[in-house]
């Protein structure tokens, strides 16, 4: 059986599935190419043309709901970065987000031993997917960015983006909804099972609340394309402020 610990740090990433293959690489930790391609490619490499403040929007979109048409503006915008041409950004496909879901919904039900596994893992991972697909509407809008030099990288830039993002507002999680069914070790199928429609039904009647988010972003040097190594902060932040705690 799971510990007490690692069971309430499975149930908190529920909520907060991983949105994006690879991760970001922040431009003070990425090792520069030293090939003659990378050197050809960056001397050749157009301005960068893009605000910090639409470049944070573009994150957020990919992050938050796999949005293809920003994804290939994202990809087309950094490849200076990437001498040999591949994508930068790689969305997951649906299969695997739905192997998330399923894997969540085993956590969740790894400490109710008289719960029926076969009945309740569809509807648990089926109210996972649905709180993401909530999610992924919230919009996330750019209200200010502050640049200023990277010390870590010689004429490094790096650039916070203040933003502001609108958001399906629920009183509960899915696994508080559930606790107050009765404790896990004894909880029973039909008990579950109601509490996942109550969840179901809350989801079904969520108003909405602005809430704060930022976003940092760096660039080799001032005109070179804007990078991200905390996309999915912004993942974060919109589920958390779901339930009311927003970014600090």
């Amino acid at each position: 059986m799971a510990s007490t610990t690692l069971r309430n740090a499975l149930l908190a990433a529920i909520l907060i599935p991983a949105a994006l293959a690879p991760a970001f690489v922040p431009a003070h930790a990425a090792k520069p190419s030293k090939s003659k391609a990378a050197k050809a490619a960056k001397a050749a490499a157009p301005k960068n043309t893009l605000k910090p403040e639409l470049v944070a929007e573009l994150y957020a979109r990919v992050s938050l709901r796999q949005d293809a048409e920003a994804t290939a503006q994202l990809n087309d915008y950094l490849k200076p970065l990437h001498a040999s041409g591949e994508n930068a950004i790689v969305l997951t496909d649906p299969a695997g987000m739905d192997a998330q879901y399923d894997g969540f919904a085993d956590a969740m039900l790894e400490d109710m031993p008289k719960v029926d596994k076969k009945k309740a893992k569809p509807a648990v991972a089926a109210a996972i997917k649905r709180v993401n697909l909530l999610a992924s509407g919230a919009e996330c809008r750019s209200v200010s960015s502050r640049e200023y030099a990277n010390e870590y990288v010689k004429n490094g830039r790096i650039a916070e983006v203040e933003m502001q993002c609108t958001v399906p507002a629920l009183g509960a999680r899915l696994q508080e909804v559930l606790a107050s069914k009765g404790a896990p070790a004894k909880l029973k199928t039909k008990k579950l099972l109601e509490g996942v429609a109550e969840f179901d039904r809350a989801l079904g009647q969520a108003g909405s609340r602005t809430i704060p988010a930022k976003l940092t972003l760096y660039a080799s040097a001032k005109g070179q394309p804007w990078n991200t190594g905390s996309a999915d902060d912004i993942v974060e932040t919109v589920h958390n402020g779901m339930y009311g705690a927003a970014a600090e």
